[in-house]
């Protein structure tokens, strides 16, 4: 009985300190608080899996059970290594919803490993201290090789080991139902986070990574979503239609009426939908301003730069052409642009649609292959009389976009194929990596598909800059030779080589255009999609601080996110002089500045980003994960915790700081429902149908007025 005993606890006791001293080392690696109630959580998980595990390997020959453990021991550290290794490169611990698109990554595992610092090691450290246990000391605990064979002992095992594993169960659920046990602060409750952890993040801070991955596939399997949590939480408070007869209506009030609108939710009977349209239909109109419509009838072209900060944007001589737009266009010298776990297409996607995507998804490639949004950048170009095109000098082997354009209203889409543009997909010398095309390519080739409309948008998404940047290429050989007299690293000179490209096909589009006689009438909007991740921090640090950016980077930082920090311009050689917006924003205003800018007939409330010259824009960073960043400081939401600037006038108040979270939580969750649900393309549809039949009403009433009165005569 001794003998059993302490063979099922030594076990059950080793390999819950394994999960729990990795978790503790990656909440060190994560700046996270080792006292609070997290730590609690996983310390009562990794017993819980201690024992579990234990008592899988009791049942066992000694053989099979030190297998088992080992196998228990080497997951855990490869597992934890290869999430926080993800988390450090992409920002983000990659969930079972994105792992396609992390396997498409999988050739950049040099960049990945590369970008690895040696402390995050000491993960395998720990996997292999535990291992040894196994191997050599476990022998000696347990010389014998036969297993005990007692019935009553195993009884009295199984009885003891079903209590305390509902014990402590029991108590691990309560501190995840009990607001006693959560950071008021927190902008998504335990409960949410548990039921479906899209904040990765956020879940990891509060569980572990075990139990991120565990909760992560629970909610695959059991198909619990954003749309369920939502549903739950709007069950516990009621939104009631708010009265707006009494506002005052000015020259700058933009009236819609919601007639339609009304007749289509008075008849829905989907929860989802329903709350849905009370949320959206509640939502503030923003007024007009003196920027609406000084782009009116213009053409517009919008951009995305890959890999591009704020690099772009500092040294004239480097990179004329962007510096130029930057400097003599509107720029935004607060902006960001938010990391996820598939930063290109999400940040692509929101851009079009001004409207969040969903961390653990890789949102424009499951979701807008599969509905229309007719709110999108495209959609409302193209009720306005524009020809409307989108391209991309690549294939779609990372994103749909052959699909994904067309739905969200393109009239057509040219990847690289059908622009004929040719894709290194192998070469002959083993020290040159396969080239992306050059993006002087892309707009010589694309514009004859659109210049020759009267007035046309039109998307472009460029590669060339792409990583990795430590293998000799065509692009980033090009031009190293302009810092040949730096200390620059060879890395970073690559990147300014293909950064190099970049700008000299915006200096050929601009090009394209005077030749066409259509710069003055066209818009250019330019965006990056995030910072350059095959860089590393030091890196980059070298390039901003030898050029006077005024900060450096840490993409781990816990008080700022200035990784994220990318160049947003918009551009038009008309402007009599540049503005300089200082407002913190990111790419998810773009839209609807552009679209106010434009006078275009669109809802605001249908846009989760905001125009940044209208009176209700509030100067705040939303970030992914929900932390977000101001002109005061930093509130950083998995570990809830606001870091302010040196010299701040204004602090918060712990009942400021949760009405913010409130809003930040609701807005990325209505946005992660409405994308899930296909609620743009209901919308749309239901729209139609009683705009429809309120016009064929007012038309038969209309009809019939003069009969009537000509009959009482």
């Amino acid at each position: 009985m001794k003998k059993i005993i302490n063979r099922f606890t030594v076990n059950a006791f080793v390999l819950s300190l394994c999960m729990f001293s990795t978790e503790m080392y990656v909440r060190f690696l994560m700046k996270s608080s080792f006292i609070d109630f997290a730590t609690l959580r996983i310390a009562i998980s990794s017993l819980i899996v201690g024992l579990v595990v234990s008592w899988i390997g009791h049942y066992l020959p000694r053989v099979g059970q030190r297998i088992l453990n080992s196998i228990f021991v080497i997951f855990i550290g490869i597992e934890y290594l290869v999430e926080f290794s993800l988390y450090n490169f992409i920002g983000f611990f990659m969930g079972i919803s994105n792992a396609s698109q992390g396997t498409k990554a999988a050739g950049y595992i040099r960049d990945l490993l590369t970008n690895n610092k040696p402390s995050f090691y000491f993960i395998l450290v720990i996997m292999i201290l535990f291992l040894i246990f196994y191997i050599f000391i476990d022998r000696k605990l347990f010389k014998d090789n036969h297993k005990h064979q007692n019935i009553k002992n195993d009884i009295i095992r199984n009885i003891l080991f079903i209590i305390l594993i509902i014990g402590l169960s029991g108590f691990y659920y309560y501190t995840i139902r009990s607001d006693k046990f959560q950071n008021k602060l927190q902008t998504t409750s335990n409960y949410s986070l548990w039921l479906f952890p899209e904040n990765s993040n956020l879940s990891v801070n509060n569980y572990g990574i075990f139990m991120y991955v565990f909760s992560d596939i629970k909610s695959v399997v059991t198909g619990i979503d954003s749309d369920y949590v939502m549903a739950l939480e709007a069950s516990e408070e009621s939104e009631e239609k708010v009265d707006k007869e009494d506002a005052v209506v000015t020259d700058n009030t933009r009236v819609i009426d919601d007639t339609a609108w009304e007749s289509l939710n008075d008849e829905t009977t989907d929860t989802t939908y329903k709350t849905l349209n009370s949320y959206y239909m509640n939502r503030d109109i923003t007024d007009k301003n003196d920027m609406t419509g000084i782009f009116e009838g213009k053409n517009l072209i919008v951009i995305l730069m890959e890999s591009v900060d704020e690099i772009a944007i500092l040294n004239e001589k480097d990179f004329p052409t962007l510096y130029k737009m930057y400097h003599q266009g509107i720029s935004f010298t607060n902006n960001f642009t938010p990391r996820n776990n598939c930063s290109t297409g999400n940040n692509e996607f929101t851009v079009l649609t001004s409207l969040f995507t969903i961390n653990n998804t890789c949102t424009a490639n499951a979701y807008a292959t599969k509905y229309n949004f007719y709110e999108s950048a495209y959609g409302i170009f193209d009720d306005a009389g524009y020809q409307t095109s989108g391209y991309h000098d690549y294939s779609d082997y990372f994103y749909y976009r052959s699909s994904i354009h067309p739905n969200l209203g393109a009239y057509a889409f040219y990847g690289a194929q059908k622009l004929g543009i040719a894709i290194d997909t192998s070469t002959n010398d083993e020290d040159m990596h396969n080239e992306w095309p050059s993006d002087v390519d892309l707009f010589k080739t694309a514009k004859s598909h659109y210049m020759d409309d009267d007035k046309f948008m039109a998307y472009f998404a460029t590669v060339t800059t792409h990583q990795t940047y430590y293998d000799s290429s065509t692009w980033g050989d090009a031009y190293t030779d302009e810092w040949a007299n730096t200390d620059y690293p060879e890395a970073l000179k690559r990147y300014l080589s293909k950064m190099k490209v970049l700008d000299n096909a915006l200096a050929e589009l601009q090009s394209e255009l005077q030749a066409e006689g259509k710069l003055d009438d066209t818009v250019i909007a330019l965006f990056g999609d995030h910072f350059p991740y095959g860089l590393t921090d030091d890196q980059i640090n070298v390039y901003l601080s030898e050029n006077g950016a005024g900060y450096t980077v840490d993409r781990n930082s816990t008080t700022n996110k200035n990784v994220d920090r990318t160049p947003m311009i918009i551009y038009n050689s008309t402007l009599k002089e540049p503005i300089k917006v200082t407002s913190y924003t990111t790419v998810i205003d773009l839209l609807p500045t552009l679209l106010n800018m434009f006078n275009m007939n669109y809802d605001p409330r249908l846009y989760l980003g905001t125009d940044v010259f209208s009176n209700s824009y509030v100067s705040r960073a939303v970030f992914s994960d929900a932390s977000w960043q101001n002109e005061y400081g930093f509130y950083y939401a998995p570990t809830s915790k606001m870091t302010y600037v040196d010299g701040s006038t204004k602090t918060y108040t712990d009942a400021e700081l949760v009405a913010i979270n409130k809003e930040i939580n609701t807005r990325q969750s209505m946005s992660g429902s409405s994308i899930k649900s296909g609620y743009f393309e209901y919308l749309m549809d239901g729209l139609d149908k009683y705009k429809s039949l309120t016009t064929t009403t007012t038309t038969v009433a209309t009809t019939l007025e003069p009969t009537t009165m000509s009959s009482g005569e």
